[in-house]
């Protein structure tokens, strides 16, 4: 690779101001706050009255947050962000609207997307034959073409709302819907357990497990009786093992 080549990076670099956030600066601007006798942040929010940052070192300056915007104006990554500025519609960039303006467009945009995507098809294989005979003549159809694209991204970006909203509705669907998979399979569990020991129960072997575990077994003469009950405590032992997992 020839020297001098120069990459632009997809992200721009993080600010060097990352480097003075440390354990220790933490510490000591919480020092810094407590000598001037500002109470510690609550849940991690910062305090209602902050310490002045000029009088703070140049290495904790970076350390207090900045106050909240007074208005809807915000600055991201050099450039200035309006939250408060209405949608930027088709007619404030000059182009012509060709779906319906109703209401009916945002409540359900599939039909106009999909007659949109077929006329901008149309549109596309007039554009092929014309140039495949003529072209000069390419322009006025091009532009029907860049109408047809920017009709489909305006409809798309009214959408957006509606989506996010649907996109969380879902989340909680699948999250509510997980969580009571986990409570039926505890329900489950519990119910095989509780049939488990009923079983052991019935047939003596919980008595003879609380036997071994208190030690009161170990003074019985080893016989075939012994040898039996043995059999039966390890195999509800074991039963039991294979159910709880």
């Amino acid at each position: 690779m020839a020297e001098g080549n120069t990459f632009n990076a997809p992200f721009p670099a993080p600010p060097p101001s990352y480097k003075h956030f440390t354990k220790q600066n933490l510490s000591r601007l919480r020092r810094t706050r407590k000598e001037a006798g500002i109470p510690p942040p609550a849940d991690g929010q910062p305090p209602e009255k902050d310490v002045d940052i000029l009088t703070l070192p140049a290495e904790l300056r970076y350390l207090v947050p900045p106050e909240p915007p007074s208005d809807s104006k915000l600055t991201v990554f050099g450039d200035t962000v309006n939250l408060d500025a209405p949608r930027v519609t088709l007619a404030d960039n000059s182009i012509e609207q060709i779906y319906p303006d109703d209401p009916s467009v945002l409540s359900n945009p599939q039909p106009h997307l999909i007659a949109l995507a077929r006329s901008m098809l149309t549109t596309f294989l007039s554009l092929t034959g014309i140039l495949a005979q003529n072209p000069d003549l390419q322009q006025d159809k091009m532009g029907d073409l860049q109408t047809i694209v920017y009709n489909l991204h305006d409809i798309i970006n009214q959408y957006r709302p509606h989506q996010a909203r649907e996109s969380l509705i879902l989340m909680m669907e699948e999250r509510l819907e997980k969580m009571k998979g986990e409570i039926q399979r505890i329900d489950q569990s519990k119910e095989s357990v509780a049939k488990l020991l009923q079983e052991l129960q019935s047939n003596g072997i919980v008595q003879a497990m609380q036997e071994e575990k208190d030690g009161k077994g170990d003074a019985v003469v080893e016989d075939a009786a012994v040898t039996k009950r043995k059999a039966r405590q390890r195999a509800g032992w074991a039963a039991l093992e294979n159910e709880m997992g």
